[in-house]
């Protein structure tokens, strides 16, 4: 879903001003930047904070897109493994009891989509006495814990390999004995791919993949202003295969470095075919006999195109192609292939819960999800249509109801003369 939220640019060079600005209620925002290494940083409530490095200098041209992601903080299930950690540690604690009032603080990193504990290292540092506290959990001991018996307000800095890092505080106030669980949520480092594609006239279709353990996994490409958009994960190796008019695939491996990865990639123009003097056509000598034929009329013969309209169904809030869907995609393509002069709308629907707004925003992810997967298969995107009517429905008064609603549909049409 998109979302509004506060942007910031601080620069590594401190000699440079923060940049600020506001993503509007679709989520888009443009800032004129300078070419320095920046982190971007995407803030909103109720979401943590999101922190993008970028290397801005690194750039070949001067536009690039960035997608940042915002994770939300709501309340989880309490952590089984903490909550017993904290219970054990209490106990043992209770047998040699010296009588000091003491405030108990318990400490666990996890991924914050997975809800998985890392490994990780924490850093607390004390605003009052500068008292520094370094602990460093690991896969066999995710938890750790310190007793405080004064008043402190601490920063709480949590470093993991591949994710972003986690800034928080904590005002040590109360010494009642209470075990006070502290999560920190750890988003991924996050990459992007920014493919730019010159004499792009010459495309006939391009693919990404993921290369490890000798297999390759695609990834879902959108177009932006005649730029090719793709999330990464940082430290992967992929390849960019391109197929062109000239019969000649174009292919390009890199490492995915955190932030922006930029490829450019140039097609070799279509050749003319060059006609020498000697192959040019002769004058027609008066002795030639000359024979005007009738000009036979050719239908080039077309594959009957068989494809009814098609409805794709949705879980509650999400854009997420089911694996049924995907079937049904996979044949779609085919045929879409087989037939260059059909096009297809793609027409998303939500249902009426929540914010009309955001509804409609999620509509029209749910037609962009579609028309990604199609172009991913090789449908050129001017054959795409896309529309989001949000959540106006005529009936989304019983549940049965508004789960019909949660659906994208696509019908197919010859375009017109």
């Amino acid at each position: 879903m998109p979302l509004a939220a506060q942007i910031k640019i601080i620069y590594t060079d401190s000699q440079l001003n923060t940049q600020e600005s506001n993503a509007k209620g679709d989520g888009s925002f443009e800032l004129k930047t300078f070419p320095k290494q920046c982190v971007f940083q995407a803030k909103t409530d109720g979401y943590i904070v999101s922190n993008v490095l970028l290397n801005l200098d690194n750039l070949s041209e001067s536009t690039a897109f960035v997608e940042i992601p915002l994770v939300f903080n709501g309340k989880s299930k309490i952590n089984q493994l903490l909550l017993e950690f904290s219970e054990q540690k209490k106990e043992k604690e209770d047998e040699k009891d010296n009588g000091i009032p003491k405030n108990k603080q318990v400490f666990q990193a996890v991924d914050a989509i997975e809800n998985k504990a890392i490994p990780a290292q924490f850093r607390l540092t004390g605003s009052y006495k500068n008292n520094v506290i370094n602990k460093t959990t690991s896969r066999e001991a995710t938890v750790f814990d310190h007793n405080f018996t004064e008043r402190e307000h601490l920063m709480v800095e949590v470093i993991a390999e591949g994710y972003q890092k986690f800034l928080s505080e904590i005002d040590i106030e109360t010494f009642d004995e209470t075990v006070h669980e502290n999560t920190a949520k750890l988003i991924k480092k996050i990459s992007f791919l920014n493919l730019i594609i010159k004499n792009e006239a010459n495309l006939q279709n391009v693919n990404v993949f993921e290369v490890a353990n000798g297999t390759q996994k695609q990834i879902v490409l959108s177009k932006t202003n005649e730029m090719y958009l793709g999330q990464l994960k940082t430290g992967g190796s992929y390849k960019i295969s391109i197929n062109s008019n000239t019969d000649k695939e174009v292919v390009r491996e890199f490492l995915a470095v955190e932030g922006i990865n930029q490829v450019l990639m140039v097609l070799d123009p279509k050749q003319q075919k060059q006609v020498s003097l000697s192959e040019r056509p002769t004058q027609i000598l008066p002795q030639t006999k000359v024979v005007t034929v009738e000009k036979q009329a050719y239908t080039a013969e077309k594959k009957a195109f068989s494809l009814e309209s098609k409805t794709l169904f949705f879980d509650q809030s999400s854009y997420a192609l089911k694996p049924e869907s995907k079937q049904i995609l996979e044949e779609i393509s085919k045929q879409l292939i087989d037939s260059p002069d059909v096009n297809i709308e793609i027409t998303g629907y939500a249902d009426n819960v929540g914010d009309a707004r955001q509804n409609q925003y999620l509509s029209e992810f749910r037609a962009k999800v579609i028309s990604s997967f199609l172009f991913n298969k090789g449908i050129n995107d001017k054959r795409i249509k896309l529309k989001g009517n949000g959540g106006k429905q005529a009936d989304s008064d019983t549940e049965d109801a508004r789960q019909r609603n949660r659906r994208v549909e696509l019908r197919f049409y010859a375009p017109n003369p």
